[in-house]
């Protein structure tokens, strides 16, 4: 992953616009197949990131309960954020 990328979490969407807990992963689920990995997103495996995932869990960037995250560049988030605004 690009590590100086910025980056948004899920939960800090959902966090930022007030919306409840998944509004963001599903406005991400009706996008995906319009996404490209690397360029719209990043999806962390709890298998091969374990590492990273619990540092975002631990900084609150990811809900406890997280296993798989998703990290979404800037063209990924306004993307969501234009669907939810939609």
């Amino acid at each position: 992953m690009a590590k100086r990328e910025k980056t948004w979490s899920l939960k800090e969407i959902d966090t930022a616009r007030g919306d409840t807990k998944g509004t963001a992963f599903r406005a991400f689920k009706q996008l995906k197949d319009s996404f490209d990995e690397g360029r719209d997103f990043y999806y962390l495996s709890s298998d091969q990131d374990a590492r990273e995932i619990e540092q975002l869990r631990r900084s609150g960037r990811i809900y406890e309960t997280t296993v798989n995250a998703i990290l979404l560049t800037e063209a990924g988030y306004s993307s969501v954020l234009d669907y939810l605004d939609g």
